[in-house]
């Protein structure tokens, strides 16, 4: 069988690191080209990873290529026009979260993909970290009995964003919020029914002028139950938390290393809270052994890896997307109520 044809079009941290790693580990496809408008970047980026060919021009590289494959590495609001002149090309489309900065972009993107007969999907990297996954397992069975909430704590390191006054982050709808805001939509969006409404609460410690609010607490309502969200963008640290409550356990996701515990605590008094800290412990082993094992054995993959894979699968194999185009739209429409609260609440817009 002939190999499917790559294209990658952004040549950022991401698109090396993660993206095209992910496909050059699969047989059945190669990268043939990459694109970007720094043309150093792009040179030196084909020639790291050893890609025939490189471009500052999509559409000269869609001319020229004849790809199955495109997978969209740029800023979102730019997503739309590149997805689709692909799409129109004959390519299947991938892309980093978010999908769009609107949802009138995601609709256009679908209708464009059902015209062409094209596969669309979207990077909803978090979703497939092996303690997520684990996590909507227990949840599905009733190990947690009815769910309730969800709690999510993201910090990003100041230095990664919020000091760089010229990122393209700061540009986005809501500013830095629409850059990490899309990861606890999607993650609340697994475990909500009908959000009806969203309030966000900002501060600002360091005083940017460029990034007005650092600090950010955001409530989403659904029909079951909260997510309450916590960004913090002034430490030092990086932290993924995520705390999933149910009436009769919790379960709390470590998604930096990659850990799952259930707390089932039902009385306090000393047996019950030794039995549960020895059960902690026993769950903590457990996950840390397997991972271990897991990255020596070369097995380990973490959420964007796998959801390249399983797209290109869903294509050589006709397996389901990973994410489908209406789950990121979605995410959008949720990111859409965030970033307008937001705007509203604190004069911004």
């Amino acid at each position: 069988m002939e190999k499917l044809k790559v294209g990658v079009v952004g040549c950022g941290l991401i698109s090396k690191l993660r993206h095209i790693p992910a496909y050059k580990r699969l047989k059945d496809l190669d990268v043939m080209a990459v694109c970007d408008l720094n043309e150093e970047l792009a040179k030196n980026t084909a020639k790291e990873f050893d890609i025939p060919n490189f471009y500052t021009d999509t559409s000269k590289m869609f001319d020229e290529e004849d790809l199955d494959i495109v997978d969209i590495c740029v800023p979102p609001q730019i997503h739309a026009a590149i997805a689709i002149e692909a799409m129109e090309s004959g390519a299947h489309v991938i892309m980093e979260k978010p999908m769009a900065t609107k949802v009138s972009d995601c609709k256009e993107m679908i209708r464009v993909s059902k015209n062409n007969n094209v596969k669309l999907s979207v990077v909803h990297n978090d979703l497939f970290h092996s303690p997520f996954i684990k996590a909507k397992e227990l949840v599905s069975n009733g190990e947690i009995g009815d769910f309730r909430g969800i709690k999510i704590f993201l910090s990003t390191p100041k230095h990664y964003m919020i000091d760089l006054k010229d990122h393209w982050y700061h540009k986005l709808p809501g500013g830095v919020i629409g850059e990490t805001g899309p990861h606890i939509s999607y993650m609340s969006l697994e475990f909500l029914d009908n959000i009806q409404n969203v309030d966000v609460f900002a501060k600002s410690f360091l005083n940017y002028s460029w990034a007005p609010y650092d600090d950010f607490r955001i409530e989403i309502e659904g029909e079951n139950g909260f997510s309450s969200v916590a960004l913090a963008y002034t430490t030092d640290y990086w932290a993924a938390r995520v705390d999933i409550i149910g009436t009769k356990a919790m379960l709390q996701i470590d998604l930096n290393s990659m850990l799952i515990i259930k707390h089932d605590l039902s009385e306090l008094s000393y047996v019950p809270i030794a039995k549960q800290t020895l059960s902690s412990l026993r769950q903590r082993l457990g996950n840390t052994i397997s991972k271990t094992a897991n990255v020596i054995s070369g097995r380990q993959r973490i959420g964007t890896e796998i959801v390249v894979e399983k797209f290109a699968e869903s294509i050589l194999n006709g397996t389901p997307l990973p994410v489908t185009a209406e789950e990121g739209l979605e995410t959008t429409r949720l990111m859409e109520m965030i970033v307008a609260n937001y705007q509203e609440k604190y004069n911004l817009s």
